[in-house]
């Protein structure tokens, strides 16, 4: 049991325990509160997780930042599921691993050091956590020859006044007691308090021998490091001018400690859980047992893998982080689903399990609450995916399971690729060998998706081992071959490799471009366009025709294909990012720099960014004219301001849009992709447990257009990583990996429609939203079961749009009038299908719930033509057959053979069916023409020299047509000629087949009088 109290005292709670820790560093040691990051690192590419509290301030650290503080305590969110900690294989099988765990941490930025860090820490532990030194003991770090580094006496020093025996204050090197950030970049020793969870231990010395060495009973609590140096490129490492601490206690051990538990899943973070999971399965209760043989303990290790999973997706959910955009969430997820269903028959559990998880670590985390709907659903769309996947990949399962004891259907759901790729190793002839080569894991993972990851996996099923050396040699050599995808031009073609390579090479000679300049543009009221001076910028380099050269000389005969790049030390022109296309314009050569007599203007068609340089993509003057220029010389950038309007106010519609849709239909909502030119703005978004109807499409666009009315200003700020994440309801992309300085929030707020938009953009937006002017949705689609793809239109587009959509709305109304007034003409029926096929068809902007509405009613009025037709048609071959057969009695007419002649029929399918059934005394032969096909069918049986089959025989030799028997008919006794295309010879072809069948009939029928 972990004990560590000096005396008898009240348990705190999990929710006491963090307040205390928060609390002590801010009322006693003057610190501020920082509230945890999320755990999605959006700033950070190098990890999937947040997975340390130092996360947050890494730009700090790195010198990139500035803190708001000098001294910050806080509580972080934390995920470790891969990488360097990877913690998940051990989940469930102690009692002290997690996916999810919280770090408690105080900071100091260039503020205290080491002696004030371990006094403080020292004085929380005895004081308000009355813990006993005498179970307390301490390491620091020993040195290091082969670094150049000392042992860090001081600290041992600290430790030594602050009264611990020299027993207890314990040297240890590299691995144990020094932290770097990466390869290179800050780093220095730490130092870490150890606690002894026995309580009845002598033996100092003995008890000493356990630290670090991987016991339960002697683990570590607190670790504080001491940021004072900087490894360098070649390895070497020098003195920061400023030192830093950094400590984590992690809360769940912690919270043993002080709630006397031997586990963590004995504490009353996990506790309710295992009641609610006992509550709605019914069964047997948590008991706390650890892996063995027996039923109890595998059921308990199930309880504690469903507890630790359910927080870890709570938590991912409520910060942003959805499954579509991380596998590894999902993979947990669907786990926590898996062990729901096998080990406690009960699929919803995770969702009984979030409320309580809420209730537990609201006190520290109060924002999850406001996520708590939007969690539920997301888990329950997860489920329902998931169960249908389970019903449809059974086989495949039973395929890879049956020979793995430790892979489950959650495992192959989530790697979809894995059962084919296994089944092409067990195919080939890699299977033979010890090794899976590396070309052949590249092969996997190019077809099938799989990552290093698996091959693990793939590796244990067969007792192979992998080439992961080959591996990613292969890979690196894929990249090479694909590296041309790094740009296009403006014409979409990619550019050639020789030029990008040169323009590789180039930028990396020169400065950045200052490109702040994009955001120097008015909204003029009198044009209603946004206006941009035009930018003074000096020639930095140039590449003609995919050769670096210092000048560019043109005598008057420019070919089509000449096109010259130029990098300026300076640039108004926006670089395609964020969604948002690129802008166009010109570049003016300055003939007071140039040499020419006049400025030659030369079109920008498109821009680069490569190495922090803005280049222009240029075509040069068609006109004849002689100038030259060269690096060194001054231009004047100017901006297509039409386009860039409309790059403005889509792009702010575009802000719009999803800030409608999340307030109108809740949070589980997410941006997957955006795109925006002057034209128009895409926007597609998941919408979890969402089905969009045509009604709520217009809601949405009403919404968007009365915030537009509103006029409401369109705020920009700028923010580093650290100070972002201590704001409010701020969205971003899900994958996303944003800039750690310089994050500019575009926020809009309509506090009368209670719409708050707050997007990280890094895109050119409208300084209020009454300058978009109007707003249109033209289409929707929607892309799979949970996503929309949006796309709409804003300003004088919008206009246009509404404008097309009136007219043809004013001519489907008049025509709407006609048919229920009975006025229709063949030519307004013409003029109805023309409409339904452009709507269908033809790839005209309109607005889409009118463009719906519209297809709707002309379909129904189609619809109505043609059953009204088809009814009139049955009519006039009920009445024509029936006539027919009262001219033509049994005793004279002993067979009818007919041709149904009419214009009315000629569009309208002829039912000959109805007009063999009426003639039920006599053979019967019907022909008709419909839509340019001539079609037969005759009925009756008489004798084995005439039947239904020998005399339509007869008549469809002359068509060459093919006869058949409907579905279990006998075709002596009824058989039809498929339809058969006429030719301009039909009415030539009709009256010779007509012959022949009669000729047929009166030959092979009793002798009788008849004629057709």
């Amino acid at each position: 049991m972990y004990s560590s109290a000096k005396k008898v005292q009240r348990i705190l709670t999990s929710g006491e325990i963090r307040k205390t820790f928060i609390d002590y560093f801010i009322k006693n040691h003057d610190h501020e509160f920082v509230r945890s990051s999320p755990v999605v690192p959006f700033c950070d590419p190098t990890v999937a997780f947040v997975n340390a509290g130092m996360t947050q301030f890494k730009t700090i650290f790195l010198g990139k930042a500035t803190p708001s503080h000098r001294r910050i305590t806080n509580s972080q969110k934390c995920i470790r599921i891969g990488g360097k900690h990877n913690d998940l294989k051990s989940v469930g099988q102690d009692g002290h691993h997690h996916t999810f765990f919280e770090m408690l941490g105080n900071w100091s930025f260039g503020d205290y050091f080491k002696k004030e860090a371990c006094i403080m820490a020292l004085d929380l532990l005895r004081g308000p956590y009355n813990i006993d030194p005498a179970r307390l003991y301490v390491t620091y770090f020993g040195g290091d020859k082969t670094l150049g580094l000392s042992a860090d006496l001081e600290c041992f020093e600290i430790w030594r006044s602050l009264g611990f025996e020299t027993s207890r204050i314990l040297p240890f090197g590299v691995k144990d007691n020094f932290w770097e950030m990466g390869l290179t970049g800050p780093c220095g020793p730490c130092t870490e308090i150890h606690i002894d969870h026995n309580p009845h231990s002598t033996s100092t010395m003995d008890r000493a021998k356990q630290v670090n060495s991987g016991s339960p009973d002697l683990t570590e609590l607190w670790n504080l490091v001491f940021i004072q140096y900087n490894r360098n490129a070649d390895g070497s490492i020098t003195q920061l001018p400023t030192k830093h601490v950094d400590t984590g206690m992690g809360f769940e051990r912690l919270t043993a400690v002080l709630q006397n538990k031997s586990s963590n899943y004995d504490t009353d973070l996990f506790t309710p859980l295992f009641k609610v999971i006992q509550n709605h399965s019914k069964v047997p209760p948590y008991g706390g047992l650890f892996p063995s043989s027996t039923w109890a303990a595998d059921l308990d290790t199930a309880y504690r893998i469903l507890a630790d999973h359910a927080r870890m997706v709570t938590i991912c959910l409520a910060d942003g982080m959805l499954p579509d955009q991380n596998h590894k969430l999902r993979r947990i997820l669907r786990k926590a689903l898996a062990v729901s269903k096998n080990n406690f028959a009960n699929e919803e559990l995770l969702s009984h399990l979030v409320p309580v998880i809420i209730e537990t670590m609201n006190s520290g985390y109060p924002e999850i609450a406001n996520k708590h709907n939007s969690i539920l659903e997301i888990i329950e769309h997860e489920r329902e995916v998931y169960s249908a996947l389970r019903k449809s990949s059974r086989e495949a399962f039973a395929e890879v399971i049956g020979e793995s004891s430790y892979m489950d259907d959650a495992d192959l759901i989530e790697y979809a690729g894995f059962v084919p790729a296994y089944r092409e190793l067990k195919s080939s002839k890699v299977r033979f060998k010890n090794v899976i080569p590396g070309d052949f894991l590249y092969k996997l993972t190019s077809t099938y998706g799989l990552t290093e990851e698996h091959f693990e996996i793939l590796a244990n099923l067969e007792g192979m081992m992998c080439d992961l050396e080959g591996y990613h040699k292969a890979l690196s050599e894929a990249k090479l071959r694909s590296k041309l995808s790094f740009t296009k031009d403006t014409t979409s073609n990619d550019m050639a490799a020789s030029i990008e390579e040169t323009l590789i090479d180039l930028t990396k000679t020169l400065p950045a471009t200052q490109n702040q300049h994009i955001y120097n543009y008015q909204y003029d009221t009198q044009a209603k366009q946004y206006s941009i001076s035009p930018l003074r910028a000096k020639v930095l380099g140039i590449l003609y025709n995919d050769v670096n050269v210092k000048e560019v000389v043109c005598n008057g005969v420019v070919k089509s294909i000449d096109m010259i790049s130029i990098i300026t030390d300076a640039s108004n022109f926006y670089v395609e990012s964020g969604g948002q296309q690129s802008d166009k314009g010109y570049l003016v050569v300055d003939s007071s720099t140039a040499s020419c007599n006049i400025h030659p203007r030369l079109g920008v068609v498109g821009t680069h960014l490569i190495n922090d340089c803005v280049v222009h993509t240029c075509k040069l003057p068609e006109q004849k004219s002689n100038f030259t220029l060269a690096v060194g010389d001054e231009v004047m950038l100017t901006i297509d301001e039409n386009r860039r309007t409309g790059n403005i106010r889509h792009h702010t519609a575009t802000h719009l849009l999803n800030a409608a849709i999340r307030t109108l239909y809740g949070k589980a909502t997410y941006q997957i992709s955006s795109e925006v030119t002057d034209e128009h703005c895409k926007l597609e978004l998941g919408l979890i447990g969402k089905h969009i109807t045509i009604n709520e499409v217009q809601e949405i666009e009403d919404f968007v257009n009365r915030s537009i009315c509103l006029a409401a200003p369109v705020k920009v700020q700028l923010f580093n990583a650290v100070e972002i994440f201590q704001q409010d309801d701020v969205v971003t992309v899900p994958g996303e990996i944003y800039p750690e300085t310089d994050l500019r929030l575009i926020t809009i707020n309509c506090n009368d429609l209670k719409l708050l938009s707050k997007e990280l953009c890094c895109g050119t937006h409208a300084s209020n939203t009454q300058q978009l002017e109007q707003f249109c949705i033209t289409n929707l689609k929607q892309t799979n079961r949970a996503r929309y793809a949006f796309t709409a239109v804003a300003g004088e587009a919008a206009k246009r749009v509404l404008e097309v959509g009136a007219l043809l709305k004013y001519r489907a109304d008049m025509l709407e009038e006609d048919f229920k007034a009975e006025k229709l003409t063949n030519a307004s029926e013409l003029e109805l299908q023309k409409i339904r096929h452009n709507l269908l068809h033809m790839n005209v902007k309109l607005p889409y719930v009118l463009r719906t509405t519209i297809l709707n009613r002309v379909t129904d009025i189609l619809r109505k033509l043609k059953e009204t037709v088809k009814k009139n048609v049955k009519e006039f071959v009920e009445v024509e057959i029936h006539n027919l057969l009262q001219e033509r009695s049994p005793s004279t007419h002993h067979f009818i053979l007919h041709y149904i002649s009419s214009s009315a029929l000629m569009e309208e399918d002829v039912p000959l069916q109805k007009a063999t059934r009426l003639c039920r005394d006599r053979p019967i032969l019907v022909i008709a023409m419909t839509n340019d096909l001539v079609k037969a069918r005759c009925c009756k049986f008489l004798s084995e020299n005439f039947n239904a089959e020998k005399w339509l025989l007869e008549f469809s030799a002359v068509f060459k047509g093919e006869i058949w028997a409907g579905q279990g008919q006998n075709m002596h006794e009824v058989c039809n000629m498929r339809g058969k295309r006429i030719t301009m010879k039909f009415e030539e072809e009709l009256e010779i087949a007509m012959q022949r069948a009669f000729e047929y009939a009166t030959k092979h029928a009793p002798k009788m009088h008849n004629s057709f």
